[in-house]
């Protein structure tokens, strides 16, 4: 993916702090040093020394042990920027084979987004998917996928984003356990993108993920026209393994959700919450931290029990 130049290091001038190896421009802190060390100046008085002088002013140790992390027209080992997102989906399942333990699920999800200098998160259409599930149940705890998905990427040049098709075939399995007032879940997805990069490069991507959630199961109100309804949060790694020429870092995106759910009737469940990731690009040297809403909406035509979303596909990669 094209390099973004919001966070580059510029070639002269421009105040940039490298704090634990991200670069993030703040140019308010340097011109503060600068400030304060010209209002100050040293000591005329010869008996005092220079370690005296530097001990009587603590502000001014505490100014020169920031000056070396803020410097001009260095090269950072990484940058950082941050770019609103969005996420809305619909899903649809249903059944097909119950002595099997089979079902199928459809999602259609859209994803906008901003820009490192646009804060609206719906300013752009990042992507479109289609994602069909085939679904096996049979078991008491745990839930296995077999799923396809159509990624059709557009070109946002504001961030950076070529316009790109990519496949995906996935095998996932769910494991959970029940709590007093809730559950929590592990989730292990193996992914497999293909796509043609910007340079009209075919690559083949083998991705793995590993989620952790939790479910809390909200009390019900005697007279709530709202049923089964949750506050649910998940944190999601995932790793890359491309070929070395594509990109070198395994890492791919560290992601975390908050989100509320809810049975607005018996077939229709609701999801509103918020999404943040952090997502290394192929260069290797560039964070995004996308971050904004997330809703959506479940139709079931034969309802099972309690829906808490565990397996939804919540970001902005």
């Amino acid at each position: 993916m094209r390099h973004s130049s919001l966070f580059r290091a510029p070639s002269s001038g421009g105040a940039f702090c490298v704090w634990n190896g991200i670069v993030v421009r703040r140019p308010g802190v340097a011109i503060s040093v600068i400030t304060y060390m010209k209002l100050i100046s040293v000591p005329r008085r010869t008996h005092y020394t220079i370690i005296g002088w530097l001990v009587s002013r603590p502000v001014v140790v505490i100014a020169m042990w920031l000056w070396p992390s803020c410097l001009y027209a260095q090269t950072p080992p990484y940058e950082l920027g941050f770019i609103p997102a969005s996420v809305e989906e619909i899903d649809v399942a249903f059944p097909l084979v119950n002595k099997w333990h089979l079902s199928g699920q459809a999602d259609v999800q859209l994803v906008t987004q901003g820009a490192y200098t646009n804060s609206n998160p719906f300013a752009y259409a990042q992507r479109f998917v289609f994602r069909p599930w085939l679904i096996y149940s049979g078991f008491n705890h745990m839930t296995f996928y077999a799923g396809y998905a159509r990624n059709k990427k557009y070109a946002i040049k504001e961030a950076g984003n070529p316009e790109i098709l990519e496949h995906r075939i996935i095998l996932m399995g769910t494991y959970s356990q029940k709590l007093p007032k809730g559950s929590m879940f592990e989730q292990v997805r193996f992914e497999t993108k293909f796509f043609e990069d910007q340079n009209g490069v075919h690559q083949t991507i083998p991705r793995l993920r590993a989620r952790f959630g939790v479910n809390h199961f909200l009390r019900q109100g005697a007279r709530s026209a709202i049923q089964q309804h949750n506050v649910s949060y998940y944190i999601e790694l995932m790793l890359k393994f491309p070929s070395k020429d594509y990109a070198k870092s395994r890492f791919d995106i560290l992601r975390q959700s908050v989100y509320y759910s809810a049975g607005l009737t018996k077939n229709l469940t609701m999801l509103a919450g918020i999404i943040g990731q952090m997502q290394l690009r192929t260069n290797g040297k560039q964070f995004d931290v996308y971050w904004g809403p997330t809703v959506a909406l479940k139709w079931n035509f034969r309802p099972r029990g309690r829906e808490t979303f565990d397996h939804i596909d919540g970001g902005a990669d």
